[in-house]
């Protein structure tokens, strides 16, 4: 496969490459999404992928990075996440589209880990897992939806 002409396929043939070639969880329905996830896939199985620890520290640095935005005003633009509590050892369960994901607590839920690997957030997990982002407790539904009064 050809990475200069991926753009000239249409969305449903970057699908159906999708599947074909082993990409992990459903494909996008965005042409570009498509075509940046499959030449990653490529060039990866190519030239070799990240080992976790690397991944680890690059979404540690991005996670920790202030917004371009903010350092002019001297803040960060990172919210105050409040605890969770949760137990050290504790397990949490989701299904998403079939498959059963077990996320680990650690360091009284500072921490947590999901295929061995660590994450500093659910929202991290949660994103692994599906693609999106998604507020990690909700996600595994430690917080719900507040309903409208």
């Amino acid at each position: 496969m050809d990475l200069h002409t991926l753009r000239e396929h249409t969305t449903a043939q970057l699908q159906d490459l999708w599947n074909q070639i082993g990409i992990r969880g459903d494909p996008p329905h965005f042409k570009q999404a498509l075509v940046r996830g499959i030449a990653w896939h490529l060039q990866s199985k190519e030239h070799g992928n990240l080992d976790a620890e690397t991944r680890r520290l690059l979404k540690a640095a991005i996670r920790n990075a202030a917004d371009p935005a903010s350092r002019k005003h001297g803040s960060h633009s990172t919210k105050d996440r409040s605890p969770l509590n949760l137990p050290e050892g504790t397990t949490l369960v989701r299904t998403w589209h079939g498959h059963r994901h077990e996320v680990r607590v650690l360091d009284n839920g500072k921490r947590f880990r999901y295929r061995d690997t660590e994450y500093a957030s659910l929202s991290e997990i949660a994103r692994e897992i599906t693609g999106a982002r998604w507020s990690g407790p909700r996600f595994f539904g430690l917080k719900k939806l507040k309903q409208p009064a």
